[in-house]
């Protein structure tokens, strides 16, 4: 592990030095000294060493592989030709792809050997290989950059066409993304067709075991870097976000969730010096579809320049809601609606806040999520909504990970203030520390929910999915010890949604058989389910026509008498023993399928068991310093 200097120098001062057109392009983006972690990767990288850079979000990490591909490439004593390539660089997201290729373009747009550094963007989706393999051939690109899959096809279907035997440099950024992806059997055929004398930079913001397997396996003698972040606040103490950004809760009941989200945005946008671009994140695919048809409906929020992009878009809408948001004006306020496809490198450069409606399923995506404000020195934003209760242990949790959470107080109607917290000395650790807020104007907000959403029938199919999705991901939260659906008020939570009615799903059944079971679920009265139209003509006529067929259907149905089937006895122990059969086979298949699951998700747990370990050690260290448990009691149980 190397030592990286904590005040980074001029790039003028490297010890190698850099290209004039490098340096003068630099001097236009407004990078005049380097980041710490550029100072200590872009020498290494020079001196042909392999280097693992593990860096908090923000802190640079592109330029510290762009400036030595690029010097590599022009430094050569012979020029590229024909098909050959000097450099791959791989990312696990289009969109970040997207990213790094337009910062490499600042550099070779201005360059009088452009056609030695040439570009080529190789994603996937919006074109079809057939079609990469015709740009290939009429671009020549020298540096490629891309997602594993379109990369591994370039290489191995077109083995005779893309010339690696000249490769200078192989990057591998979000690293352990990459691998949490699915792609490694991708990385490996990549890393096997390219040659062995090569330099190798694997950058991400966390570093994991899968990752030190890759390590291990592509590098020759790595040089690691290791970039922290010391708090301030708490002398030696090391986080993993930036110093710049600050981060904090708010905690509120089920039902209140997204009423907080509309008074954040709304009371940024009264301060002169507000935020005007955020991002919000949710749990699923199917909530950022719904939520961007409500939040983008309400009156409150009119000013706002909504946009959503998840997983599940094709590539074109993707790649054209990431461009519209990232050139929209400054002085235009905008919000990105999304999942964690849009968690990793991403730079939006005028970002000022990420709100976190939901925690995300993997811990370790917190920090990403959480790091795309506060970048390059810039001051940010960043808030996690979490329900009243036990969700609130998230936050001791977090600050085991290293990352501090300061407490933020309830939103009121007129946006003052107000502290839900109580005093820790007066409640148990394990329940919530805050008290219920009685909000007014909940009761107006959740119908003007409703009201939106019964224009038209399409949005409350979408409730319902983006309503049941949200209970699926919940129920796979890799903190199961804290998120646990079986705690929580699903009724409130539907309320918050905007449910006209509850969906028949097994998470409420179960709820409901609970004794004590309070149904604060209110359900809309007097609601004409017939009536209820679709603004899609085609799809309304469709629901009318099956509604008339279903109408028509019971209208000539009369009930039938049960015929009693004289079988003989032989037969029916014949099928007495087949029912049998069939229902051992039944539960063996689902202590099959069960026994699967308990293994996928103890092998997910295993990096958290250690952490809440810890954690509840320090839980009961507390006790001993406030004097609610013997030290001689704490002493035995650890």
């Amino acid at each position: 592990m190397t030592a990286v200097p904590t005040h980074a120098g001029s790039f003028r001062s490297l010890e190698t030095p850099l290209s004039e057109s490098i340096l003068s392009t630099l001097d236009e983006m407004g990078f005049e000294t380097m980041t710490p972690v550029q100072s200590g990767a872009i020498p290494l990288f020079m001196k042909n060493k392999d280097v693992v850079v593990e860096a908090v979000t923000g802190s640079g990490k592109t330029l510290s592989f762009v400036v030595p591909i690029l010097e590599k490439l022009l430094r050569r004593e012979e020029p590229l030709k024909n098909h050959e390539i000097g450099a791959v660089v791989i990312t696990p997201t289009r969109e970040l792809a997207q990213q790094i290729h337009s910062v490499f373009e600042k550099f070779v747009t201005h360059n009088e050997r452009e056609e030695d550094v040439r570009l080529g963007l190789f994603i996937g989706g919006s074109s079809s290989l057939a079609e990469d393999i015709t740009t290939f051939k009429k671009t020549h690109p020298r540096i490629l950059i891309g997602t594993p899959g379109r990369l591994e096809e370039l290489l191995t279907k077109s083995a005779q066409l893309v010339n690696t035997k000249e490769l200078e440099v192989l990057v591998m950024d979000e690293a352990d993304r990459l691998l949490d992806m699915g792609f490694s059997k991708q990385l490996s055929s990549i890393i096997a067709h390219l040659p062995k004398q090569r330099r190798t930079g694997l950058f991400s913001a966390t570093m994991t075991d899968a990752l030190s397997e890759l390590v291990r396996a592509g590098l020759r003698n790595p040089v690691r870097i290791v970039v922290k972040v010391e708090d301030l606040a708490n002398k030696g103490v090391i986080q993993r976000t930036p110093a710049t950004l600050d981060i904090d809760y708010l905690v509120c009941d089920a039902d209140q969730k997204l009423l907080q989200l509309a008074r954040i945005l709304s009371s940024e946008l009264e301060q002169e010096d507000g935020s005007r671009k955020f991002i919000v994140y949710f749990a699923t695919c199917a909530m950022v579809d719904y939520f961007y048809k409500i939040l983008s409906r309400l009156s409150s929020l009119k000013p706002f320049s909504f946009h959503s992009l998840h997983g599940q878009m094709d590539t074109k809408r993707r790649s054209a809601t990431y461009t519209s948001f990232t050139e929209l004006s400054p002085a235009i306020p905008a919000v990105l609606l999304c999942t964690d496809v849009a968690s990793r490198g991403l730079d939006i450069s005028d970002l000022d806040y990420v709100i976190q409606y939901d925690p995300p399923q993997d811990p370790k995506a917190f920090s990403h999520r959480a790091g795309r404000a506060g970048r390059a020195g810039r001051k940010g934003r960043a808030t996690v909504l979490l329900v009243r209760g036990r969700e609130e242990v998230y936050v001791e949790f977090l600050k085991l990970r290293k990352i501090p959470l300061v407490r933020r107080p309830y939103i009121l109607p007129d946006h003052t203030l107000f502290d839900n917290s109580v005093n820790e000395d007066d409640m148990d650790d394990d329940k919530a520390t805050s008290v219920q807020v009685k909000d007014d104007s909940l009761a107006d907000f959740i119908k003007d929910v409703r009201a939106i959403v019964k224009t038209d029938r399409d949005l409350n199919d979408r409730a319902i999915m983006a309503f049941v999705s949200w209970a699926r991901a919940y129920s796979k939260h890799e903190a199961s010890y804290i998120f646990r659906i079986k705690d929580l008020d699903l009724g409130k939570l539907a309320m918050g949604f905007g449910l006209l009615k509850l969906p028949k799903m097994p998470e409420l059944k179960a709820q409901q058989t609970q004794p004590g079971y309070v149904n604060t679920f209110v359900e809309e009265e007097g609601f004409d389910w017939d009536t209820y139209k679709y603004t899609d003509k085609m799809r309304e006529a469709k629901r009318l026509r099956e509604l008339k067929e279903y109408q028509e259907k019971m209208a000539k149905a009369k009930p039938q008498p049960k015929k009693k089937v004289n079988a003989a006895w032989s037969e029916k122990v014949d099928a007495k023993e087949r029912k049998v059969v069939r229902k051992e086979k039944k539960q063996a298949k689902k202590e099959f399928l069960k026994k699967q699951e308990l293994e996928a998700k103890e092998t997910k747990k295993r990096d958290l068991e250690e952490d809440l370990e810890d954690w509840e050690e320090e839980k009961m260290a507390k006790k001993v310093r406030k004097g609610r448990m013997e030290k001689g009691a704490f002493e035995e149980m650890f």
